[in-house]
């Protein structure tokens, strides 16, 4: 008895029922054709094997089709002589993981109204397609999108063109950020923008699972792989994520030992379980973040450098809260719009005294840390405004710059002023200190080019 090939014989077999029927490759050259395409056209597929179908039939819409990855439904199709039945052509672009792979030409031979009607009625599918997509997306929508990401610093400014480059593109992220600036919160905002948003995002965290335990979370385990096995296997998070995208949090912690068998996967697309004897297909989008510098560890042996440089495509820093203080107005009260809910309280906000001692304070543990004190003053206040009175405990032991510890030496001048004062004198220090570099001066005061030259004309330094 002959056996089938599924991928061959099957896939030709049913290619033929549809009569005249053309398969070309992604750039529109002939691939196949079916034997009522030969008979109808008088070419066997030998003749046109390899060749574009423009060469053939300039007025072939294939090109169009594959070039803006759109079918093209009812177009007049080619004929090979006067005498021919008018005919109708319908241009389908094959696309795999958002890249055209391939060609699909039908030719039909109906009236006019039956192309219109039949055009009719695949749009209306795929608008049904579209429906229950979104509808699918609402069900598994991300837990965090980009309007999530708060500020109008060009740190945050530059960090949301990066989100959405990174969301068009299919290649691995790699996102790096101290603990607490909301590297998550990035990482779910790639993947709601991006192509496969109404698949789901699965979340590792590569600090918390136990290292015995790690590859079985990956990858998945057949019965019998190891005692304790559950009797139907286990999906890993590989498999899972499949058609979606898969967040690998503090990669920097992932086991030296379990760094190749990642490698593979990512380098394959495939994965092996626990126990298993087949290798399983993976189509995913890997996105990871570390809090520490990836390259750094690759320089001190504690992380691969095959496994960093396919990681390490699409680089996204974040950067720290200190570096963008002229933001935190603007987190403070989304913290308290979104805390006043939770918590059923009613805090108008903070006084701007506050405001401006918050942005003398380094930050260490970033937005986190901002919500946190935040967090804690309302427990305090229940209601209405916030003041200096309700944070001074969490500051109490830590640094909140000179100007706040030089101001009491002032005489005969107020706090506002002697701060002004040593405002001006910093940054002149600064400026020194960086031969007038204003960029680098910036950066050192932890603040952006354009507050500092606010500064300047403010203090006439300009």
């Amino acid at each position: 008895m002959t056996e089938f090939k599924f991928d061959e014989d099957i896939y030709k077999l049913i290619i033929e029922q549809l009569e005249i029927a053309v398969i070309t490759d992604k750039d529109g050259r002939y691939v196949y054709v079916t034997k009522a395409w030969e008979e109808y056209y008088q070419k066997t597929l030998s003749e046109v094997k390899g060749k574009f179908v423009h060469e053939l039939f300039p007025t072939s819409r294939i090109q169009e089709a594959l070039k803006t990855k759109q079918p093209i439904i009812g177009s007049p199709a080619p004929r090979a002589s006067e005498n021919q039945e008018n005919g109708f052509c319908n241009y389908i672009p094959i696309i795999k993981n958002d890249e055209v792979v391939a060609g699909f030409i039908y030719v039909f031979f109906k009236n006019e109204k039956f192309a219109v009607d039949f055009s009719k009625m695949l749009n209306g599918m795929m608008d049904e397609l579209n429906y229950y997509k979104h509808e699918l997306k609402q069900l598994r929508k991300s837990k965090y999108s980009i309007d999530d990401i708060i500020g109008q610093s060009p740190g945050v400014i530059n960090l949301k063109k990066q989100i959405q480059r990174a969301a068009n593109s299919t290649s691995t992220v790699l996102i790096e950020g101290e603990t607490g600036c909301g590297k998550e919160l990035v990482a779910h905002s790639i993947h709601d923008l991006s192509e496969r948003s109404w698949k789901p995002l699965v979340k590792i965290n590569c600090a918390a699972i136990p290292v015995e335990l790690f590859e079985s979370e990956l990858f998945g385990y057949e019965y019998g792989a190891f005692t304790g096995a559950k009797k139907e296997g286990k999906k890993g998070k590989f498999e899972i994520a499949s058609g979606g995208s898969l967040f690998l949090d503090e990669i920097n912690q992932m086991p030296l030992v379990l760094q190749p068998k990642l490698l593979r996967a990512l380098q394959e697309k495939e994965i092996e379980k626990i126990g298993g004897k087949e290798s399983i297909p993976v189509d995913l989008r890997l996105i990871v973040a570390s809090n520490t510098s990836i390259e750094r560890m690759v320089q001190e042996k504690k992380f691969r450098s095959d496994l960093f440089y396919r990681l390490n495509v699409i680089n996204i820093r974040i950067p720290p809260l200190r570096e963008r203080k002229e933001d935190i107005p603007l987190l403070v009260d989304s913290i308290i719009k979104k805390l006043n809910f939770q918590l059923g309280l009613t805090v108008q906000g903070v006084d701007s005294d506050t405001i401006e001692r918050f942005r003398e304070y380094e930050w260490p543990g970033n937005i986190r840390e901002l919500q946190n004190v935040v967090e804690r003053g309302m427990n305090m206040a229940l209601t209405g405004s916030m003041d200096w009175s309700y944070f001074k405990d969490y500051f109490k032991n830590k640094s909140l710059g000179k100007q706040f510890h030089r101001s009491h030496d002032s005489s005969g001048i107020s706090i506002r002023q002697a701060k002004k004062s040593l405002e001006k004198e910093i940054i002149l220090e600064h400026l020194e200190r960086c031969g007038g570099n204003k960029t680098r001066c910036a950066r050192e005061l932890g603040i952006s080019r354009t507050l500092l030259y606010q500064k300047m004309k403010e203090y006439q330094l300009l």
